[in-house]
């Protein structure tokens, strides 16, 4: 008669060895006239099935007709991008081959990830063994250092691991050459964040700001200073935050002598408007000029007051026929600019401006 694999005795489905039960299978299994039979088998995500490599399963009819076929347990892993990181950067952790989330399997296995043995989060693979997360690098960690990120299925000793490094302490200079009394910058970076920069030293010096300097949230700082008087040559820099120190390099060199200034034109005592007054004419900046001689307050019809409009049609009513150097005028212009006039530069503001020329 046709025979089955009844789920007692010797008429039973093993994987690795162990006997295979409800609910990793469900019995009995008929097998067709020919012998054949067709079943759904769970793979149990414990003992030697969370072995990877090659298993074999057996199966046994009431009949004691056996036979087998390999079973290939694919290798837990678990990758890390990026695999370098400072203290609390983020990092994206992928698995594969731990066990499935199956809605027939008796329960989900839940996967703990720690870094460093200490525990951060739990995950649930999906149906193909794999999941994707993001856990952050723990402020605690050593400066610098190798450390590990593990992935451990729950109740069970199987596991994974990736390296993932934490980079040293560097500081960088900007500029890295110059005289004593130029300003410098220096940028640190991969510190422990919120710590207080404790010094910052060129030579032997100290050329930390008065102000409290603290690292952001990423450990970094920015400083920036006047290069106190120091001998030529190549000096260390060193910064040091939370006890981690970091050096880089500096030279001195020898001062160069003062620029060769620009020789500035020779005031003319006696200009026109419109020559004395181009650079903000020609900029469409000037509005208006106003002079007062006190000499001349008490003669009609201007009584002392002369005016300068650029505009043509005024060309007819201006009086300001010259501008005297010594004298006192209003200048009114449209927006900020700095020009030079009669010699001298000259810094003008939106609105009325006194100006002496």
């Amino acid at each position: 008669g046709t025979h089955q694999i009844t789920g007692s005795g010797v008429s039973v489905i093993t994987l690795g060895g162990p006997i295979l039960q409800s609910p990793f299978v469900s019995y009995p299994i008929d097998l067709d006239s020919g012998g054949s039979w067709v079943a759904n088998v769970i793979i149990p995500a414990t003992g030697v099935a969370l072995i990877s490599g090659s298993l074999q399963l057996w199966a046994t009819d009431s009949g004691g007709a056996s036979a087998s076929a390999g079973v290939t347990i694919r290798s837990r892993t678990i990758t890390l991008d990026p695999i370098e990181g400072r203290l609390g950067s983020i990092i994206k952790v992928k698995g594969v081959g731990f066990p499935a989330r199956n809605g027939s399997s008796p329960d989900l296995f839940n996967v703990n990830i720690d870094y460093n043995g200490r525990f951060l989060m739990r995950v649930t693979p999906d149906s193909t063994g794999e999941f994707e997360t993001t856990i952050t690098v723990p402020i605690n960690v050593r400066i610098p250092s190798t450390n590990f990120v593990r992935a451990t299925v729950a109740g069970a000793a199987a596991n994974a691991t990736a390296e993932h490094k934490v980079p040293a302490a560097a500081i960088s200079i900007s500029p890295q050459e110059g005289p004593s009394g130029i300003i410098f910058t220096v940028t640190g970076t991969n510190f422990r964040p919120f710590f207080p920069v404790a010094n910052l030293t060129i030579g032997v010096p100290s050329v930390l700001p008065s102000s409290s300097i603290t690292t952001d949230k990423d450990g970094s700082f920015t400083i920036s200073n006047r290069l106190p008087q120091l001998p030529e040559g190549t000096h260390a820099v060193v910064a040091t935050v939370g006890g981690l120190l970091a050096s880089v390099s500096f030279k001195v060199s020898r001062p160069t002598g003062p620029p060769t200034p620009t020789p500035r034109p020779t005031p003319s005592p006696l200009a026109g408007p419109y020559v004395a007054l181009a650079p903000l004419i020609e900029a469409g900046n000037l509005v208006r000029v106003w002079h007062f001689d006190p000499a001349t307050q008490n003669n009609p019809p201007n009584f002392g007051w002369s005016l300068f409009d650029p505009r043509a049609v005024f060309a007819s009513a201006n009086t300001v026929r010259e501008m005297r150097t010594r004298q006192f005028y209003w200048i009114s212009v449209r927006d900020n600019q700095t020009v030079t006039l009669n010699g001298k530069e000259r810094v003008f503001y939106s609105g009325w401006n006194p100006v002496t020329w």
